[in-house]
């Protein structure tokens, strides 16, 4: 059906960011339909906003989850300030570094090492220092998902 359809593309988006609650996703569509232009567009561009998303983009941890954990747990620094909150919406120029006591933690070192995963044009990184200018809000087509993700069916969702 297409409901259903709609709802599991919604969950994937959902999990796709880590452990983000139901009431602050919608609050997050909420505010991209406020914004003007594509709703789905807005959407992926607050989502990847966030401080745990630019954290996990910026290969300074493995997985979303290990993102949003480093995060809670005040191992980073957002423009020379600790912050242990995940859902930190950042602006372009902002600067994300690790904490100097957190720089040689096993988790950072291996994620920095991996070749798994490509760091997008959107966010600048020097893995010396280990820390990441987040430049520009990115659109839809430049977010590297590891599935095909449709937004615009979890703006049909929500606009029900």
């Amino acid at each position: 059906s297409d409901f259903g359809t709609q709802l599991r593309a919604k969950q994937k988006l959902k999990g796709y960011y880590g452990s983000i609650s139901e009431k602050q996703f919608l609050a997050t569509y909420k505010e991209a339909s406020r914004i003007k232009g594509n709703t789905a567009e807005n959407l992926i561009g607050l989502l990847e906003r966030r401080l745990d998303a630019v954290v996990y983009r910026a290969k300074l941890v493995p997985t979303v989850f290990a993102a949003r954990q480093f995060v809670n747990h005040g191992h980073v620094k957002l423009n020379g300030v600790k912050t242990n909150i995940p859902s930190v919406r950042l602006r372009p120029g902002d600067v994300v570094e690790v904490k100097d006591s957190s720089k040689n933690m096993a988790l950072v070192l291996e994620a920095l090492q991996s070749a798994e995963r490509d760091i997008p044009d959107y966010i600048d990184v020097d893995p010396k220092k280990m820390t990441a200018t987040y430049l520009r809000i990115p659109e839809f087509a430049e977010v590297p998902y590891a599935c095909t993700m449709e937004p615009n069916l979890v703006v049909e969702f929500y606009s029900r």
